[in-house]
């Protein structure tokens, strides 16, 4: 490994403790799309046993257990059969196996796939050092072992840690972007395969210094906005608005909030990445994304309680009378959300009642 790519992951490591620290309590990152709620790291970790599989010599086309890796083999049968193109590969590679796991003992068996000799040394680290990752910490010790796979040469390798990596709350990535090499992000980036994974990619592309990455994430929201694309149209607005922060937000209240032949999904996916922008730490940003949302307010009273349920998480009380005006009027909102922008407007008059000294 070149040094400069230990560095950065050293960098990375260094930083993730803090930013995890900060983030502990945060939701997932809202814009990372397409992930599943499972990846093959829950699976090996709440699995009772876990074990490397080959064809039988009596039977090819079922299993036997090679050796186990978790737990301790119950006998049962496994409920999988080896169809010829896996028999085929393990035939010509005597050094890999089929990973399967047991969720519960006698239960049924999943097939996790081929494994080669690196991807099966980190399902043995992976095993051996997941048990120990219990408590208040237990993210961050699992977020360090999977940032050091990040851009791996092995494909399977690098998508499980792309996506560990983009179940993490976007205050941890956000500054991790500044130490992810670029050549780390192109096969997600450039590969059309990996479309509803790239929310993330284009997240850490923002941080780039780069004037050609920053000019492809401007011209790309261009692109979102002129053509109605909604495709990681979450993702693009907010790398635009991490690369110019006034002139996109500017343009997104031109081109989206004050135009009324926009969609509810393209206003949806806008509306999701300034909302996760300003519950980070920048408050010069927060402002201004507060005063996007007035303009949005006049054109869209609809997001109201949105809007509301944002500014009371922030401890906001700049849009207090607006959206007093618009809960006083007849609109189309359930219980719950009526119910949050009443939350909001007397939090507001019952705190300008104490007064700052009181609260």
């Amino acid at each position: 490994m070149a040094w400069a790519s230990l560095n950065r992951i050293v960098t990375a490591i260094a930083g993730l403790a803090f930013c995890l620290a900060v983030a502990s309590d945060a939701a997932a990152c809202p814009i990372c799309i397409g992930f599943p709620k499972n990846t093959d790291a829950d699976y090996l970790l709440n699995a009772q046993c876990v074990v490397l599989a080959r064809p039988q010599q009596l039977d090819p086309f079922q299993y036997a257990a090679h050796e186990v890796l978790k737990g301790e083999y119950d006998g049962s049968k496994f409920d999988l059969l080896v169809d010829s193109a896996t028999r085929r590969m393990l035939d010509a590679h005597q050094d890999r196996h089929v990973l399967l796991a047991q969720a519960t003992q006698h239960g049924p068996w999943q097939h996790l796939g081929t494994t080669t000799p690196e991807f099966e040394s980190i399902v043995r680290r992976l095993i051996t050092i997941g048990v120990t990752w219990d408590g208040d910490n237990s993210a961050i010790e699992r977020s360090q072992f999977f940032v050091r796979l990040f851009g791996h040469s092995e494909e399977r390798i690098r998508n499980l840690a792309y996506l560990e990596l983009g179940r993490a709350p976007y205050a941890m990535i956000r500054p991790l972007g500044r130490t992810i090499s670029r050549d780390s992000l192109a096969p997600f980036l450039d590969n059309r395969q990996y479309t509803e994974w790239q929310g993330l990619a284009i997240l850490l592309l923002a941080q780039s210094e780069s004037d050609v990455d920053r000019e492809r994430i401007l011209k790309s929201f261009q692109d979102c906005m002129q053509y109605g694309l909604v495709t990681n149209l979450s993702a693009w607005t907010a790398a635009a608005v991490e690369v110019d922060p006034m002139g996109s937000l500017q343009q997104i209240e031109t081109n989206y909030f004050t135009n009324v032949e926009r969609t509810k999904e393209e206003l949806d996916a806008v509306f999701l990445a300034i909302t996760m922008l300003g519950a980070q730490e920048d408050l010069g940003l927060r402002e201004r994304i507060i005063a996007s949302y007035e303009v949005l307010l006049h054109q869209r009273p609809q997001f109201a309680p949105r809007v509301a349920q944002c500014l009371s998480a922030w401890k906001r009380t700049e849009l207090s009378e607006q959206l007093t005006a618009i809960s006083l009027q007849q609109r189309d909102f359930d219980f719950d959300q009526t119910l949050s922008i009443q939350r909001y407007v007397r939090g507001v008059a019952m705190a300008s009642k104490l007064g700052p000294g009181d609260e």
